[in-house]
């Protein structure tokens, strides 16, 4: 997650360089555009259409960005809020996002966090606000669970929350120990992600990468499995295959993690922030990358 430019500067003293693990066979990634106005790009979305959605952390704004054309429009701007973060899909050119205040000065403001809809499906962007969430701390990660259900993760609540797309009805549904902050930065769970069964998460100020089983209802059904203890990360991707990739903010590397559990390194790139798979057959293989310099690379996989 970006936070300011002093922050990032003391995870990167702080945080270890790589996971001890890792395999390094990284590439060069291929940058696609460079975003000026806003510039700290956060998530990533990939359309069916081959085009790309990215939120901003220095803007409440939503941007769609044709990697074939390079050409990017701005979408929406998301009122009573400073910031957007995660993006999911939950129904076919239908997305959630994440939005609220953080002030890069002044940090982050509780109960001010909420879900929003945006409709693309008439070719003209059409965004309602789904609920805010009083209670809620500081949101950032954001996966479908079903047709019905998204999960949200709480970066300061140590919670990840799960909301009814067509209600707004809303609750914790799993909040443990692992997802709270640890020392410096007062963010724990930042990057979230659900396949298949599994939850994938990081922590941001615990250098985690953690996944655990979860039932049709988004409760924990099983132990937390630690996959790594010892990088910065902050969004992630998982693909058909099961394999997740990661991006991490310590080491400047897009980590992949295999079914088997084998991590191994397949792009460098500075100030990651989210990855996503292409969905179209020309770039179904190809892992776009949103960064915090508001470049948006890519890499094949």
């Amino acid at each position: 997650m970006q936070f300011s430019t002093l922050i990032i500067k003391i995870i990167s003293i702080t945080a270890a360089l790589t996971s001890a693990a890792a395999i390094d066979k990284r590439q060069s990634a291929t940058n696609v555009f460079t975003f000026s106005s806003p510039r700290s790009a956060e998530g990533i979305a990939a359309r069916s259409n081959g085009q790309l959605l990215v939120s901003f952390f220095d803007k409440a704004e939503l941007w769609t960005l044709d990697p074939a054309t390079k050409k990017a429009s701005k979408l929406v701007s998301f009122t009573d809020a400073t910031c957007s973060a995660g993006i999911t899909e939950i129904a076919p050119d239908v997305f959630a996002v994440v939005a609220g205040n953080y002030a890069m000065a002044g940090g982050n403001r509780p109960g001010s966090w909420g879900i929003w809809k945006v409709d693309l499906t008439s070719g003209t962007a059409k965004a309602t606000l789904l609920k805010k969430v009083p209670e809620s701390g500081m949101w950032n990660g954001l996966t479908t669970l079903n047709n019905d259900t998204i999960l949200i993760g709480d970066a300061t609540k140590g919670a990840i929350w799960k909301m009814n797309v067509n209600t707004g009805e809303y609750s914790i549904a799993v909040q443990d120990a692992t997802m709270n902050p640890g020392t410096g930065i007062p963010m724990g769970i930042d990057g979230l992600r659900y396949s298949n069964g599994t939850v994938w998460f990081t922590n941001i100020s615990r250098n985690t990468l953690i996944k655990f089983p979860v039932d049709e209802t988004g409760k924990s059904s099983g132990q937390m499995t630690t996959v790594w203890s010892n990088t910065i990360a902050d969004d992630l991707w998982v693909g058909p295959d099961g394999s997740a990739y990661i991006a991490t903010s310590s080491n400047n590397k897009i980590q992949k993690v295999a079914p088997d559990g084998r991590i191994s390194t397949v792009a460098s790139i500075s100030g990651s922030t989210a990855v996503v798979l292409g969905r179209t057959e020309a770039d179904i293989n190809t892992l776009y990358i949103a960064t915090n310099s508001g470049a948006i690379a890519s890499v094949k996989v």
